[in-house]
């Protein structure tokens, strides 16, 4: 077991579970914020995590995802919690079978993700909140204090920020319980069951924001955006509809200055530049299409 620069072995050690034991330790690829381990231990598998730098400058609060995570596994929808990584405050969860889809795959899959986010979103009340309008402008603060400049688009797009969120408070919601980060990769599908993983940055936000992040971060088409909210609400209203695209908007917003402040804290060897370019165009796209003006005159009226 060869000795690794973040120190992930003597981290492994401290957990008072495996006292005594002689784990195994593996890589585990993927992930743009930390470096993930599997760490096995009497014959099961278990997910450890060594945070990036400064990773409370990405909105992220370990005791809040400590009790979202705890949440989603009572409720079966999230991998059993074993405790955090001591030193770091980083969660240890089981490692469950399953797989990644994107795609037509994921799409064809909503009836089975749907549920789950009903069952979280509807859960009671998290210490936590995820402002997504606050968010965004966080991000772009902590950038600039890192010296790292917002791009050009954040004013234009901070901007529309303000006409959704003004749009949305004519007609306000309840906040609830949101995953908050809903790409591909934090979804897994096991043969007889969903999971949803990774609750960094869960918090209380508005429900439209976890289906528009899911949306956008899977590529569904219009007519799976469809089937999203009949899962979901049962009907599909223009309210709902409306909704559901601006969030998509504040999706990709928020993508993009958190890759910004990636770029002045993260030491991983990721491209967070073109990341941050690719998902503020992509933003900028969605708010200059026609419909734009239509979504936020729709979202004004209640959803239910």
């Amino acid at each position: 077991m060869l000795m690794r620069s973040d120190g992930v072995e003597s981290l492994v050690a401290r957990v008072p579970a495996w006292a005594g034991q002689v784990p195994d330790i593996r890589p585990l690829h993927g992930g743009i914020t930390n470096r993930n381990y599997v760490v096995t231990v009497d014959g099961i598998d278990w997910v450890a995590r060594v945070p990036g730098e400064r990773t409370e400058l990405l909105g992220i609060d370990r005791a809040n995802e400590m009790e979202a995570a705890m949440r989603a596994a009572d409720l079966g929808i999230g991998p059993p919690v074993l405790g955090e990584l001591p030193g770091v405050h980083t969660l240890i969860t089981q490692l469950v079978p399953g797989g990644h889809l994107e795609g037509p795959a994921f799409a064809e899959r909503l009836s089975d993700v749907v549920p789950l986010l009903k069952r979280f979103h509807g859960s009671g009340p998290l210490q936590g909140a995820f402002p997504i309008h606050r968010v965004v402008e966080w991000h772009a603060r902590d950038a600039a204090t890192h010296e790292v400049m917002p791009p050009s688009a954040y004013e234009r797009l901070h901007q529309q920020s303000r006409r959704i969120e003004k749009a949305f408070s004519a007609a306000p919601t309840v906040l609830v319980p949101c995953h908050n980060d809903l790409l591909p990769g934090n979804v897994l599908f096991g043969d007889d069951r969903v999971w949803l993983l990774d609750f960094e940055y869960a918090g209380m936000n508005d429900v439209f924001f976890d289906l528009g992040n899911l949306s956008v971060n899977a590529g569904l088409t219009e007519a799976a955006e469809q089937e999203l909210l009949q899962l979901y609400f049962g009907s599909v209203t223009p309210a709902r509809w409306a909704r559901l695209q601006l969030m998509k908007v504040m999706s990709e917003f928020r993508e993009g200055m958190w890759a910004v402040v990636q770029q002045a804290i993260s030491t991983l060897d990721t491209d967070f530049v073109a990341y941050a370019d690719e998902r503020l165009g992509n933003c900028e796209r969605l708010v200059a299409r026609p419909e734009f003006s239509v979504w936020l005159d729709d979202a004004a009226h209640p959803v239910v």
